[in-house]
């Protein structure tokens, strides 16, 4: 795989220099409902595509989505028949509505913070990535772009209180403690724990969605806010028994806390800022939602 050119860009190019041309002229009556992208499960959708990933997934790949109303078994033969004769990479076919459920569990944008807080941050990551090459009449574009918009603030709020009372819990008291008893198993789990909570508490932060494990240390590198708390996370992955880091990571989720108005508590602890940002929560019954479930 060239270095000079990730897959999501390959497949911008064979949409519009094959594909795209060849629908219009064979398919005028679907092509304007047509969308067209790469968006979903896979590193080539975030751009994080490499040598090592294409040992599993050589192939350039294009979407190609139709509204209700247009898709049809047969619509997507005839898209399928159209662009046989490309043999760039993989073209897959499927309603819009079928997209959005594998990642949702809904037909419809979230409507209020149960729904939203049931979906798993990395199914919104996956459904937002990527992007968009063409798409005929924006119904695509419209759910993607209300997803995009982000968490209602009280369910964000909601899931900061959760990874901040697990980063105190897992990484400034329990992690600790367990090396002073040479538990080294139950040390290695409380690190764990720290650092996916702190690395989702980070992505909260910045207001955009974490994405699956694999590939979330890669993806903070790049957030606005924060960012360097993967050279910290770096240390704990390669250095067993390093407490300071935990502290670092800690000190500077708690000082974007305070930046944001989150929480005025003068403790270094994190766990007793969880309740203040707890109180910010306007709805009554969000705000009552077990911790543990998240």
């Amino acid at each position: 795989m060239s270095e000079c050119i990730k897959d999501l860009e390959r497949a911008q190019l064979w949409w519009m220099l094959s594909i795209e041309p060849a629908v219009t002229r064979e398919l005028p009556d679907l092509y304007p409902y047509m969308t067209a992208g790469l968006v979903g499960d896979g590193s080539d959708c975030f751009g994080f595509d490499d040598e090592i990933s294409a040992d599993h997934d050589t192939q350039t790949r294009v979407k190609i989505w139709l509204p209700d109303g247009a898709y049809s078994d047969l619509a997507a033969s005839r898209i399928l028949d159209a662009t046989a004769h490309l043999s760039e990479g993989t073209i897959s076919v499927e309603s819009v509505t079928e997209f959005y459920r594998r990642y949702t569990g809904l037909d419809w944008t979230p409507r209020n913070w149960s729904e939203w807080i049931a979906i798993p941050e990395k199914n919104l990551a996956a459904a937002t990535n990527g992007d968009v090459f063409y798409d005929g009449g924006g119904r695509f574009s419209r759910r993607r772009e209300a997803l995009k918009s982000y968490y209602p603030e009280g369910v964000r709020l909601k899931l900061l209180e959760a990874r901040v009372i697990t980063m105190g819990q897992a990484g400034q008291y329990n992690f600790p403690r367990c090396l002073s008893r040479g538990e080294r198993v139950g040390a290695a789990l409380a690190k764990a724990r720290f650092m996916e909570a702190a690395i989702s508490a980070v992505f909260l932060l910045n207001r955009q969605y974490c994405p699956f494990y694999k590939w979330a240390g890669r993806a903070l590198e790049d957030l606005p806010v924060l960012s360097e708390v993967s050279e910290y996370l770096e240390i704990l992955a390669v250095e067993y028994d390093r407490v300071e880091p935990v502290e670092s990571i800690c000190r500077a989720v708690l000082g974007e806390l305070r930046v944001q108005g989150l929480t005025d508590l003068p403790t270094d602890f994190l766990v007793p800022h969880s309740a203040a940002i707890r109180e910010l929560i306007t709805e009554e019954d969000l705000r009552e939602v077990n911790l543990w479930k998240m």
